[in-house]
C-alpha cells in the first residue's frame, strides 16, 4: 500500500519538538517546512467551540469543557483558526488528522461519545475540511460514531497494548462494547476504518538502537494490515533510526514531533517530499 500513494508525513501537535504545541505558531511553520498532514487534538468548551488542545484542562487545572473561549490561553487556537490558516496559505494540499479526545476512563467529567463526535463533524462541516480530515481516536465506540455522523469522514485508530488490555474480567473499556477480535487488525477492518496508528514501540522514548527497545509497529502487523486494506501510521516517531527503519518497513505515515527529521530522511530515501507553504 505505501507505494500507491505519497508518504503520509504527519507534524504531531504541529511539531511539538520544534514549536510551541497545538498553536496557530507551530501549524505555520509546520507549513512552511512542508508535511502533508497536520495532527492535533481538540476538546469542547462549556460553549461547545472546538478547540485545539492535548490536555483536558488548563494550567490552573480547570476543565476545557466548563471553561468558555474567553477564559482560555490566547494561544489556543479554534479549529476554525487552523482552517483559516489552511486557506490563507493556499495550503490546498495538506490535511488534518484530528484527534477526537474522549476518556472512556474519565468521560464524565467531559461529555458523551455521541455529544462530542456530534460538535466536531459540525464543525469541520461548518469549515469545509470533511474531504481532508481524518478522526483519530483510541475509543472504538469514537470512531463508529463519527461513521455514523459523517461517512465521508476518514477514520485511523490509534492503539497500543495498554488501550487493548481487558479491565479486570471485562474487555478494554476502549472497545465501547465492541468484541474485538484477539487480532486487532481485523476487526478494525471490519469496522472499515482507513488505517490504524499504533505506537511504534517500547520504551515509548527510545527507538531501535536501544538495546531494550520492543517494536509494536512491526513488519508482521504492518503486512498484516496492509492485507486487509488498512493503512499504517505509527506514532509518535522522532529518532532518525526508527524513523528510516519504519520507511524501509513500508508503513505508508509516521506521526512525529520532528517533521524536519523525517523530511531528511524521506529525502534520503529517494522518497517525494510534501510541499511547503510558507506564505506572505
Amino acid at each position: 500500500m505505501s507505494n500507491l500513494r505519497t508518504f503520509d508525513l504527519q507534524a504531531h501537535r504541529g511539531g511539538a519538538g520544534l514549536w510551541p504545541e497545538n498553536t496557530l505558531e507551530a501549524f505555520g511553520r509546520a507549513l512552511a517546512l512542508g508535511v502533508s498532514t497536520l495532527e492535533l487534538d481538540v476538546h469542547l468548551t462549556a460553549e461547545d467551540d472546538v478547540v485545539v488542545c492535548h490536555d483536558p484542562a488548563i494550567a490552573d487545572a480547570r476543565l476545557i469543557r466548563q471553561l468558555t473561549r474567553a477564559d482560555l490561553p490566547p494561544t489556543m487556537p479554534l479549529l476554525r483558526q487552523v482552517a483559516a490558516l489552511l486557506e490563507e496559505r493556499g495550503a490546498d494540499p495538506v490535511r488534518i488528522n484530528l484527534e477526537i479526545k474522549y476518556d472512556a476512563l474519565d468521560a464524565a467529567q467531559l461529555t458523551t461519545r455521541e455529544a462530542f463526535v456530534a460538535k466536531v463533524v459540525d464543525a469541520l462541516r461548518v469549515d469545509g475540511l470533511v474531504g481532508r480530515t481524518s478522526i483519530q481516536c483510541f475509543d472504538w465506540g469514537v470512531l463508529a460514531r463519527v461513521a455514523e455522523a459523517e461517512p465521508a469522514l476518514a477514520r485511523n485508530l490509534l492503539v497500543s497494548p495498554k488501550y487493548l488490555r481487558a479491565s479486570g474480567d471485562a474487555p478494554s473499556p476502549w472497545f465501547d462494547g465492541l468484541a474485538v477480535d484477539a487480532d486487532f487488525v481485523r476487526t478494525a477492518a471490519a469496522e472499515g476504518f482507513t488505517a490504524i496508528s499504533p505506537i511504534h514501540g517500547s520504551p515509548f522514548l527510545a527507538g531501535v538502537e536501544d538495546p531494550a527497545y520492543k517494536p509494536f509497529a512491526s513488519a508482521d502487523l504492518v503486512d498484516r494490515a496492509h492485507a486487509v486494506g488498512l493503512a499504517v501510521i505509527p506514532y509518535v516517531v522522532d529518532d532518525v533510526a526508527t524513523q528510516r527503519h519504519l520507511v524501509r518497513l513500508g508503513v505508508d505515515g509516521l506521526i512525529t514531533n520532528r517533521p524536519d527529521r523525517l523530511r531528511g530522511v524521506l529525502a534520503a530515501e529517494g522518497r517525494e517530499l510534501p510541499a511547503a507553504f510558507a506564505g506572505g
